[in-house]
């Protein structure tokens, strides 16, 4: 049997073989082979990442836009809801439209108008309907209707 030397330690050639090819003899040299990442997975493996990365990103914008929005919407409602309260507050209202913003600081921005109108059905007296309309933004918008009676 032909032995290698190997850092002042003899090896038997096949005995080499059978540890897993960690250390290979090729022509009475010594060559070690490590077992590592190529530059093209390591690339492959970024641009999964990226992407996957950049998914959760999107998703996540999308999420803080969705909540900025429902926020608003929940401030809009509970304006239009105190508007119509205040209304029902100073007793039967009369017909017609009135339009202004709100001094409250909780609804800042936000700009309203209230239609009263009269209802004619037969049978049925005095009853109106109350548009409430609250604008806030370049074109957002929400409208609460109600219908008010005397009795």
């Amino acid at each position: 049997m032909k032995l290698v030397l190997l850092f002042g330690i003899g090896y038997n050639k096949y005995y080499i073989r059978k540890q897993r090819k960690k250390i290979i003899s090729i022509d009475g040299g010594v060559m070690r082979k490590f077992k590592a990442f190529t530059l093209i997975e390591v690339l492959i493996a970024l641009t999964i990442l990226s992407v996957a990365l950049l998914a959760i990103f999107r998703g996540n914008l999308f999420n803080l836009r969705s909540i900025k929005e429902a926020s608003e919407l929940n401030t809009a409602v509970m304006a239009a809801e105190s508007l119509i309260k205040e209304l029902i507050g100073r007793g039967y209202p009369e017909s017609g439209t009135l339009e202004g913003t709100f001094e409250d600081e909780a609804f800042a921005g936000l700009k309203w108008s209230r239609t009263v109108e009269t209802l004619d059905i037969p049978f049925v007296e005095d009853l109106k309907l109350v548009t409430v309309e609250v604008r806030w933004g370049k074109d957002k918008r929400y409208i609460l209707e109600t219908i008010l009676s005397r009795y």
